[in-house]
């Protein structure tokens, strides 16, 4: 179970005809992105975000809890069978990673990573956090036409999003982890999007690891319930 959990943290197929006029730039696309799901205005006033998941799996049901508070501060929680298996908590400097095998605090370069990537709407924050985006070029998802970009920290960390050509969605992450196992890539399809408080959050995700996958159905989004600091404890 514990191996299924670390799952959810975190060949191109060319266009015939596509030329590279024709693609906008990775500042466009992620532009056309967040006026999709709401617009800057809408995203910059929410101050804290929870979200309750659920998924079923071969072991049975499992519950996650995601919470973000600005500016940086993030948790989640992973329940299977009333029992809490998986928690990463960070407070913005520090990331608590527990499980059913004890705990441990990463701190430096790797809790910088895992706090950019978990920050509250992080493609607005991306400049901010050294985060540099490049247009991998055009593809097919799933039948959908999308642009593909390629993000990477200063420290050289990567990962990959596509968008939507026609309504500027994400329709997929690609995002790969290292472990004392090796490498770990999951892949993440984002689906069914719903407006709650003005702005659109997808209400499936479907992950695919080499573990296997699973179909996680967002069961409810609050906004601005005022979370406290003392949430994201990382001691």
């Amino acid at each position: 179970m514990k191996k299924l959990m670390i799952a959810l943290f975190l060949v191109p197929m060319a266009w015939q005809g596509a030329t590279a006029q024709d693609t906008p730039t990775a500042d466009q696309i992620l532009d056309k992105y967040v006026a999709a799901i709401g617009g800057k205005d809408a995203l910059m006033k929410v101050t804290d975000l929870t979200m309750n998941m659920s998924a079923e799996t071969e072991r049975g049901p499992i519950m996650i809890t995601r919470k973000n508070k600005l500016p940086n501060k993030f948790s989640m929680v992973i329940n299977a069978s009333g029992m809490e298996v998986m928690k990463q908590t960070g407070d913005g400097t520090k990331v608590l990673m527990g499980g059913m095998q004890g705990s441990k605090t990463i701190d430096g370069a790797e809790a910088q990573k895992m706090t950019t990537m978990n920050t509250l709407f992080p493609e607005l924050h991306y400049a901010e956090n050294g985060v540099t985006s490049t247009v991998v070029g055009p593809e097919k998802i799933d039948g959908k036409d999308t642009y593909k970009l390629s993000h990477a920290t200063a420290d050289g960390t990567t990962w990959t999003d596509n968008f939507d050509t026609s309504t500027g969605l994400k329709v997929q992450s690609i995002v790969t982890t290292k472990s004392q196992r090796g490498e770990m890539t999951t892949t993440t399809g984002y689906a069914d999007y719903k407006e709650n408080n003005g702005i659109k959050f997808p209400m499936t995700l479907n992950q695919q690891t080499p573990r296997g996958a699973m179909t996680m159905t967002v069961d409810n989004v609050k906004v601005n319930k005022g979370l406290k600091d003392s949430d994201f404890k990382t001691e």
